[in-house]
C-alpha cells in the first residue's frame, strides 16, 4: 500500500508541474505573439490542456527512451554477468538463462529453454538436487546448496548454486538460480586435505616466516622433542638446538641456501627434557609471488637407533678386520711351516731316492752276477719246452722286478692315462674276472675287450707279452705317493 500511495502522489505532482509548465509557455507565448489573452476560460483551459498533453507525450517519449536504454543495460548485464544467471518455473523447468549459463553448460540457450535443470545435474547428485529444490519450494528465504553439473559431453564441474523464491501474483511462484562454477575451489580444497595429511607425517616439520619466527609446527615435533605448538610459535629454531654446531657449520649452511635454495644434512637438537638427539635435517625457502623469501620449511626426523646401528656395525666391521688380520698371520706362519716341512720331505724323499737307486743297482748287480746266469744254466741243460717257458717268464718277471724296484707307481696315477671305457675294463681285470665275464658286464664283445686290454698295456708301459696285466694292476698301490700328497696339501 506505501508504494502505491508513492506512485499517486508522483504522479500527482508531477501533472502539477506540467501544468505550471504548460501556463508559464503559454503566457511566454501570447506575449511573444503579441495577443491579447482571451476573456474566454474555456478556450484558455483548452489551450492549457493541450501544452499539457504535447509535454506529456514529451515525456513519454524520453520515459519510453530511458525505459528502453535502461532495458538494453540490463539484457546486457544480465547475458554478460559474471554469473550464471536461471529461471525456472514451480516444476524445475528452465524459462530463461543468461549467456554466461549457456557458456558454463556448454550448450546453446535454444536447446536449455524449456528443459528440466535436473536433467543437467549428475546422476549421484540428483537425490540431493530434489530435497533441495523441495525445500526451496516451501522457504521463501535465499537457500543455498554446492553440486554437481554434467555437460552434454559427459564432463563434470561442481557449482554453488543460490536460489530464490519469487511470487506472482494469481500464479504459481517462479525460482531465480545463480550458478557459481565452484571447480577451482573444490580442487583447491583437495589439495589443502591433501597438504593436510602430508603435513601430519612422521618427520617433524616446522613453517617460519621470513624473519625465522615459527608459524605452525606438526605432531610429530611435539612427539619427538616433547615442544607443544603454543611453547614454540613466534619463536626461531635455534631455541631448541643443542649447540654442538660451530659457526663454521652454520656458515656452510646459509652459503647452501643462498646458493640452492635448500640445504641438507645432519646435524644435533636438543628435546624439551634436555636430551640431545641426532637428527637428518633439511631446509627449504619458499619463494613468494615477488620473488623474495616468504616462508623456511624445516623438515627433521630422530636418527639416533640408525646412529647406534651404525656405530655396532662399525664395532664389528673394526672387530672382524682385526679377525682378518690375525687370520692371515696365522695362514702366514702357516704356509711358512708347511713350506718348511715340504722342503724338508722333499730332501728326504731325494735322500730315499738315492738310497733307492743305490740298492736297485747293488740289486741288479747281484741279480745279474748269481740268479740270472743260474737261470740261464739251468734254461740250457733242460729240454722240456714248458719249463724253457716258464724259466723264459722268470727271467722277464726278474728284469722288470729288478726295474721297477723303488718305483712305488700308485692305481690313481695308473687310471689318470686311461681313457673311462679302459678304467672299467682295468678294475674289473685287476678283480681277475675274465674276458667274457667283463664283456658281458660292459655289454661289449670279447674282441672288444681284447682291443682295450691291448690299449692298457701299452698305456701302462707292458710292452712285453710275458709281464701279466693282472698281476701288475693287483701291485699298484690305491693311494697316492707320498711326493704326490705333498704336492696337494701345498696347493
Amino acid at each position: 500500500m506505501t508504494m502505491k500511495t508513492d506512485l499517486l502522489f508522483d504522479q500527482l505532482q508531477r501533472q502539477l508541474e506540467l501544468r505550471e509548465k504548460a501556463e508559464a509557455r503559454i503566457v511566454h507565448v501570447a506575449i511573444k505573439d503579441r495577443e491579447v489573452p482571451s476573456p474566454d476560460k474555456l478556450l484558455h483551459e483548452l489551450r492549457v490542456h493541450q501544452i499539457e498533453l504535447e509535454m506529456q507525450n514529451e515525456e513519454l517519449r524520453r520515459s519510453q527512451s530511458e525505459l528502453t536504454a535502461s532495458r538494453d543495460r540490463y539484457a546486457d548485464l544480465y547475458d554478460f554477468a559474471p554469473v550464471s544467471y536461471f529461471t525456472i518455473t514451480w516444476g524445475g523447468v528452465i524459462l530463461e538463462c543468461n549467456l554466461t549459463g549457456a557458456k558454463l553448460f556448454d550448450t546453446p540457450r535454444k536447446k536449455l529453454i524449456n528443459r528440466l535443470f535436473a536433467q543437467f545435474i549428475a546422476d549421484e547428485e540428483k537425490d540431493q538436487w530434489h530435497r533441495f529444490f523441495c525445500q526451496a519450494r516451501q522457504n521463501a528465504d535465499k537457500q543455498s546448496c554446492e553440486t554437481q553439473i554434467r555437460r552434454a559431453d559427459s564432463s563434470a564441474f561442481y557449482v554453488q548454486i543460490d536460489c530464490l523464491r519469487i511470487e506472482i501474483d494469481g500464479e504459481l511462484p517462479i525460482f531465480r538460480l545463480a550458478l557459481s562454477d565452484i571447480s577451482s575451489l573444490k580442487q583447491a580444497e583437495q589439495c589443502l586435505r591433501v597438504a593436510a595429511a602430508a603435513f601430519e607425517t612422521q618427520e617433524a616439520i616446522l613453517i617460519t616466516d621470513a624473519d625465522k619466527a615459527i608459524l605452525r609446527s606438526n605432531k610429530a615435533f611435539t612427539r619427538i622433542t616433547g615442544y607443544s605448538a603454543k611453547e614454540i610459535a613466534g619463536q626461531t629454531p635455534s631455541f631448541f638446538q643443542c649447540g654442538l654446531q660451530d659457526d663454521l657449520f652454520s656458515e656452510s649452511l646459509w652459503i647452501s641456501m643462498v646458493r640452492d635454495g635448500y640445504w641438507q644434512g645432519e646435524a644435533c637438537e636438543r628435546r624439551k627434557n634436555g636430551e640431545v638427539f641426532p637428527v637428518s635435517l633439511s631446509i627449504t625457502q619458499v619463494i613468494g609471488p615477488d620473488g623474495r623469501i616468504s616462508h623456511y620449511v624445516i623438515c627433521f626426523s630422530d636418527i639416533t637407533l640408525q646412529k647406534e646401528a651404525e656405530k655396532v656395525l662399525l664395532n664389528k666391521k673394526a672387530f672382524l678386520e682385526k679377525q682378518i688380520k690375525i687370520m692371515h698371520s696365522d695362514l702366514g706362519k702357516a704356509n711358512k711351516e708347511t713350506s718348511e716341512m715340504n722342503t724338508a720331505l722333499q730332501v728326504m724323499l731325494k735322500q730315499q731316492q738315492a738310497e733307492l737307486s743305490k740298492a736297485q743297482f747293488s740289486l741288479s748287480q747281484e741279480a745279474e752276477r748269481t740268479v740270472l746266469p743260474f737261470l740261464k744254466k739251468l734254461k740250457e741243460h733242460t729240454r722240456d719246452k714248458n719249463e724253457i717257458r716258464l724259466i723264459g717268464i722268470l727271467e722277464v718277471n726278474l728284469k722288470h722286478l729288478l726295474e721297477s724296484y723303488g718305483v712305488s707307481e700308485s692305481l690313481p696315477a695308473a687310471y689318470m692315462k686311461l681313457t673311462p671305457v679302459e678304467i672299467q675294463v682295468a678294475s674289473m681285470i685287476r678283480q681277475a674276472m675274465p674276458t667274457k665275464v667283463i664283456a658281458s658286464m660292459l655289454k661289449l664283445s670279447p674282441g672288444t675287450v681284447n682291443i682295450h686290454r691291448k690299449h692298457i698295456r701299452k698305456k701302462l708301459g707292458l710292452n712285453s707279452r710275458s709281464l701279466n696285466l693282472t698281476g701288475y694292476l693287483m701291485s699298484l698301490h690305491e693311494e697316492a705317493p707320498l711326493g704326490d700328497q705333498s704336492v696337494c696339501s701345498e696347493h
